[in-house]
């Protein structure tokens, strides 16, 4: 009778394993935040990852093979996306795995990526601990260090000499008002004051009414999500403090952002964004009035979406040329260059891509690129 039972069990294990390897199916992993403060760059990544599924498996797959691509919520914590991750590569057995679609994510899941052999490429990640994290770790998103050292050159060569600061306590805030004070220090400036935040706070005023006694030009805000920022917004208005420049990252300069303070979010302010230009790509305009057909009015960065799409497109060309190799998948990474609808990519051997940056800030609720 045992013996019949563990036959039993051992066919029923084979038939799992022969569904969850289809020779019609390729799956490919997603992981990144679809609920929780994150989502406003979630979900336009995730929403370009299913058009380029779509267009893909359209155009015949990857040699006749359709892309499968299973997804899990990140929520942009670490752990949540760690058990994601692990039911994605041990359970539904993907191939390749896209994400962190946030920083902490990415951080996270890099020690996995080591463990399991498993090529990821990430998104929407920033943080400058990326960079040699990990040996198949990939992504798609420039480094804090790119975009607000280069903030910090616009602040100097504007005037700004004396900032505060005040950041969310996770992985991308930190390196973003790291890369901005270091290369502001290091061209004159002077940083007087820093407050950091936990994440779910919404009342900032202990903290700006001690950054608003160093009598600063200028503050720099970094956060995970626009309901955040929305309330700093807010609260320095409140405070009498409308009358600092602001100097911000991409959630903090943002529609989404300027939505959520009722247009309080003055032009004047500054961020650094990743930046591929509709203006001068018609194959990034034509996606971006395909998204919109789709999924309603692109409110975020361009970026966000279109680098979701090129995720997927880079993804299925490495599983075309390398199959389940993880290690042919990396020397192709860094062998060549990837067109995509962000642009020509190139990565380096840290797993970083050739850099894409522009200074922006919101006007009657656009966001207008400097130079544009």
């Amino acid at each position: 009778m045992v013996s019949r039972i563990v036959l039993a069990i051992v066919v029923i294990a084979l038939l799992a394993s022969c569904q969850s390897q289809s020779p019609d199916t390729i799956k490919i992993g997603w992981v990144g935040p679809l609920s929780g403060a994150a989502t406003s760059y979630g979900i336009p990544e995730f929403n370009g990852a299913k058009m380029a599924v779509e267009t893909i498996n359209a155009d015949g797959g990857i040699s006749g093979r359709t892309i499968e691509l299973i997804t899990e919520d990140g929520r942009c914590d670490a752990a949540t996306a760690v058990s994601a991750a692990t039911k994605l590569i041990d359970v539904d057995g993907v191939k390749i795995l896209l994400g962190g679609h946030c920083s902490t994510e990415s951080m996270a899941l890099i020690p996995l990526s080591s463990e399991k052999k498993m090529l990821m490429i990430a998104g929407a990640t920033g943080t400058d601990a990326f960079t040699g994290a990990g040996k198949y770790a990939f992504r798609t998103f420039p480094s804090a260090q790119v975009l607000y050292s280069r903030l910090a050159d616009v602040a100097y060569n504007q005037g700004t000499r004396k900032v505060v600061t005040l950041y969310e306590e996770k992985d991308w805030p930190k390196s973003v008002v790291n890369a901005f004070s270091t290369q502001f220090t290091s061209l004159g400036g002077k940083v007087l004051a820093q407050e950091a935040f936990t994440s779910g706070i919404l009342d900032f005023r202990t903290s700006l009414l001690k950054l608003k006694q160093a009598n600063a030009d200028a503050i720099m805000l970094s956060v995970q999500g626009p309901d955040a920022a929305a309330k700093i917004i807010d609260q320095l208005n409140e405070l009498g403090m409308d009358n600092l420049q602001i100097y911000g990252d991409a959630i903090v300069v943002s529609v989404p952002t300027y939505n959520k303070t009722n247009g309080k979010l003055p032009a004047t302010a500054l961020g650094a964004l990743p930046h591929s230009s509709t203006a001068y790509s018609e194959r990034l305009k034509t996606f971006v009035q395909s998204y919109e057909q789709v999924y309603g009015e692109l409110a975020t960065n361009p970026y966000y979406a279109s680098e979701g799409y090129d995720g997927v497109l880079i993804a299925a060309e490495l599983i075309k040329k390398c199959q389940e190799d993880a290690d042919c998948m990396r020397s192709e990474l860094v062998s060549r260059s990837w067109e995509g609808m962000t642009g020509t990519f190139t990565f380096d051997e840290n797993g970083d891509p050739s850099p894409f940056v522009g200074i922006a800030h919101v006007e009657n609720g656009k966001l207008v690129f400097e130079g544009e």
